[in-house]
Parts: C-alpha cells; structure tokens; sequence
C-alpha cells in the first residue's frame, strides 16, 4: 500500500474513531437520568443489570448468585458476568454500569479494528487504493450498525461475543495462511472464551473447526496427518473450556445446565417454537436484505473458503434464532455479533458488482468514449454511497434513537425502576422481599432478597409449562421464550413479598384479591404495592392512596 493511501486511510480511522467515541458519550450521557434523590444514574439493559447483581454479590463475598443463599445460575454469560465483577468490586453501582458502558464503546472499536484485518485478507490481492477503501468500509460498518452498538453500549454481552468471534475468524485465516501454531492456540482460546461468554457460540466455533479442517484436507498425507494432530489437540483445548463450564455449573449449582436453559427451552412444542422464530425474524431478514444478497453475491462470483467461512457464520445464527422461538426485543441481539462478518461481505459484493458493471457495453463508455467509471473518485464514491445505503436500510427502525432524537430504548424503563429501588431502600427494611417482573435493575439498586415472577432465578417458575395462549406475545410470536412462564398464584399469594411490581401478568390477574392483601402508596411520584401491616415497611414514611 502506497503512503499517500496509507495516510489517507489513518487519518479517515481516526476521525471515524473520534466520531463514534463522541457518539457514543452523548448516548451514555442520554441514557444516563437525575433521580428522586437528585443524583445522575448510569444503567444497562435490564437483563445485564441481571448480571451485575450477581457480579455485585459476587465482588462483595456473597457468592456468583442472584439472592443470597440461593444458588440458582440465572445468567448464561459467565465471562461478562467475571468482568462486570471486577467494576462492582472497584466502583459504586452507578459508576460500576458507567464502567461497563465505557467498556462497550472500547469493545466496538476493537471490533471494527479486527473486522478491518479480516476485510483485508480477503482483499490482499486488490489495488491500494481499493484495498485502502475495504478497510475503512469495514471499519466504520461495524461501528455504523445500531443493533450491535446498543447491546455493546447497555451492558450485554454481544459485543463480547463479537469480538472474541470475530478475532477467532481472524486467527483461523492466520493459521491457514501460515501454519503457525501459535495462531491455532489463539483460535482455541478465543472460542473457549467465547462460549464462555455464550454458551451457544459453540454454533460459531463448529464453523470456524470446520474451515481450518478443510484447508488442512488439501495438504499432503504427512502434513495433513500432522495438521490433523495439531488442530484436534486445539478442539480437545476448546472443550476443556465447555466442559470446565459444566463441571463448575454442577458443582456450584448443582446442575449441568443454566436455569435459563429450563425457562426457555422447555415445555413449548417444537412446532410453537419454530413458528414464533420465523414470525421473529422475519422483519429482521426485511430490513438487512440488501447485505445478504450482496454478500451472497460475493461469495458466488468470487468463491473463497474464507468467504464461505463469513457466510456461515450468520446463516447459523440466524437458524438458532429461529430454533429458539424468537427473542423478546426486536433489537436482533443475537444476529447482531455476525454482523461485522455479513458487512464485510456486502462491502465486497459492491465493489464485484461495480467491477461487472464496469465490462457490460452500455456502461463502458459514454459518447466521448470514456469509460463510465473511470473518474479519479467515482467508483469509490459510488462504493461509498452503497455501503451507505445498506447500512441506513439496515437501522431505518433505529434512526430516531441513533440522532439522539429520542432515549435510547429501555432508558425511561430505567430511570422508573431505579427511582423504585430508591424509594424501597427509603422505605423498607433490609429484611423486606421485592417481587419484580424487571428482575436486574430494581434487586440490583435495592439490594433486597428477590423474588422473580418470571423464573429466571427461580426453578419453580423454570419448570412450568410456558402460557402459549397468546396472552403473553409481540413482535410476531405468541409466546415469549422467558416471559411465558409464571405463577403469580405462589410468587405473590405464597411468598408474599413486602413488594410487588404488579399484580397482573399474561393470563393472571391478582388485583382482586390484592386489594385486601396489598395497599398502593406514593413516595416521591413513584407508586408501589406494599403488603398490607408488612413490619418491614416504614409505615410513618408513606403516603396510603
């Protein structure tokens, strides 16, 4: 690569870089809000704040569990989980969220840093002004897709899973190209961590096996059979991870596989389940088609393992969405950390097509037979402009909340249980029960035994059978896949806690029989149902509707 195009691309990251680290302040500080008692609060996705309640009692000498005393894994992202525990264990709760926010925006960078390095690869071959173009292209889609921004920016663990997905992808092509062992030890290590991170990426890794195998298929018989030692001996690696995960689930838990597992995975018919995934994803397939077809574009017309490889990736993602019955947030969490893959792809299915557009005869030339695409900068510029086309296809439900225009989702959901955990701390003693459907941010802020209504720290609930009446349905399912079980009738009748968020949900409805067992009060504009006489309410402090 030249230095005229080496500088021009440094100086483009750079200012890309700087971009998305101003963006993404703005959208920390707008997701941030003043509470009832006048201080500014920082906190993720209800389900992270999940994570940090175990990672808050788990820094503090409590145990990696949800209630003190309970040992019940109501998480499924062990390595995000470890991490989050190192900022409880350094910072406040507030700051500690503030942390994991700051560390999502460093995440996303390090992924459109790697997704660059794989788009290069693939392009090794090009002209330096192209390959200069590819880079950058990469660079800022990875950045530019909201979906994989937010869950990055609000504490889940997607932006984890991308990066140790993507740098595994990347490690793979190093190996293939080099036969260095090292790279294969990095390829273990960072699916090892990966599946930690998320069970299911164990999907991802089969791919990514898979490709260095074939790669090796072609070698001579001797050093096949020694490629063959050396990449078994790094699958055996990897599982000692999947395997170390279950030996310390069942021995901590006592159970090999997540609660979470039994909530969503049990008890709805295969049928039900595949029915609601498709009816999911749908939408999902609507919005991003433009990268598909020219990512299959790319990988028809210009076949390479590696491509196949990319390809893969998000088709299987995109099969496990379905299997699983969909998701409650249509904010496609789990396609989102293939995504970088699918871009790059895109961004070379657009400059194959500029290239075949290029040779067709009515395109060749214009009346002064010069060639269409010949200007110094348009074919980039067109390259641009269709990268950028897809990339605002692909957010059009997302624009309001990437111009900051509105919060971003769940912020407003945010500031009401924080300000509920506030006036519970004010208002209860420490020996009061909380019962959420919101089951991260008010346990996390109120820090008092919880009870979940819908099952994710509970085998009780994990184990009933799901309400697929329709009754608890959106986004094109009928029933939500860890929302459909409960039973208000023992988490609110039986254990009675000093709190309930509410006292309806899907099917059940409880607020005849609550009139005469709870009482509504109003604390600093925030209402809560108290159990009626309750000795851990602090009566003389409330103000009975």
């Amino acid at each position: 690569m030249d230095l005229a195009n080496r500088k021009l691309e440094r100086a483009l990251i750079a200012i890309i870089s700087i971009g998305f680290v101003i963006w993404s302040a703005a959208f920390i500080y707008r997701s941030s809000f003043i509470a009832i008692d006048g201080k500014r609060y920082f906190c993720l996705f209800d389900d992270a704040m999940i994570s940090m309640r175990y990672a808050w009692n788990f820094s503090h000498g409590l145990g990696l569990v949800w209630n003190q005393g309970e040992r019940v894994q109501g998480y499924t992202n062990l390595l995000m989980t470890l991490l989050m525990s190192l900022a409880t264990l350094i910072f406040d709760k507030s700051a500690a969220a503030l942390f994991i926010q700051i560390l999502g925006a460093g995440t996303m960078l390090a992924i459109a840093y790697v997704g660059m390095q794989i788009a290069d690869i693939l392009v090794t071959g090009a002209d330096p002004r192209r390959r200069a173009l590819v880079r950058v292209l990469a660079f800022f889609g990875a950045l530019a897709y909201y979906p994989l921004v937010y869950w990055s920016l609000m504490g889940m663990e997607t932006g984890l899973l991308s990066l140790l997905l993507l740098l595994g992808t990347l490690f793979a092509f190093e190996y293939t190209r080099s036969h260095n062992l090292q790279y294969l030890s990095l390829v273990s290590g960072c699916l090892g961590l990966a599946y930690l991170t998320r069970n299911d990426s164990i999907l991802f890794a089969i791919s990514i096996w898979a490709y260095i195998f074939w790669e090796i298929a072609g070698s001579d018989p001797q050093t096949m059979r020694k490629a063959a030692r050396h990449l078994s001996a790094a699958i055996g690696a990897y599982f000692l991870f999947v395997g170390g995960q279950f030996l310390f689930q069942y021995l901590y838990y006592g159970e090999m596989l997540p609660n979470t597992y039994t909530l969503k995975l049990t008890g709805m018919p295969l049928s039900a389940r595949l029915g609601n995934g498709i009816g999911f994803i749908t939408p999902f397939l609507v919005a991003t088609a433009s990268m598909p077809v020219f990512a299959a574009a790319d990988l028809i017309f210009d076949f390479q393992k590696r491509k196949l490889l990319l390809f893969s990736i998000p088709l299987s993602a995109i099969g496990y969405q379905v299997y699983v019955g969909g998701d409650p947030w249509s904010y496609w969490r789990m396609m989102a950390p293939t995504i970088p893959l699918v871009i790059i792809m895109f961004i070379g299915g657009i400059h194959l097509a500029l290239d075949a557009i290029s040779r067709w005869r009515f395109f060749a030339a214009d009346p002064f037979h010069k060639p269409v695409l010949s200007g110094k900068f348009f074919r980039e510029f067109l390259a641009v402009t269709l990268t950028l086309i897809g990339l605002t296809l692909a957010n059009r439900a997302f624009l309001p909340e990437i111009t900051l225009s509105i919060k971003p989702y769940q912020a407003e959901d945010n500031r009401i249980n924080v300000n509920t955990a506030i006036a519970l701390g004010l208002l209860t003693s420490s020996d009061a029960t909380i019962g959420v459907f919101w089951a991260g941010t008010i346990p996390y802020f109120a820090d008092r035994q919880a009870i979940d209504f819908l099952g994710k720290s509970d085998r009780y609930i994990a184990q009933l059978a799901p309400d697929v009446s329709g009754d608890i349905g959106w986004n094109g399912m009928t029933s939500i896949p860890g929302h459909n079980k409960y039973d208000l009738n023992y988490s609110i009748k039986t254990l009675q806690p000093t709190y309930a968020q509410d006292l309806h949900w899907g099917s059940q409805d409880l607020t005849e029989w609550g009139d005469s067992h709870y009482v509504m009060v109003r604390y600093k504009g925030i209402s809560l149902f108290l159990l009626k006489d309750s000795p851990f309410v602090f009566w003389d402090k409330v103000h009975v509707r």
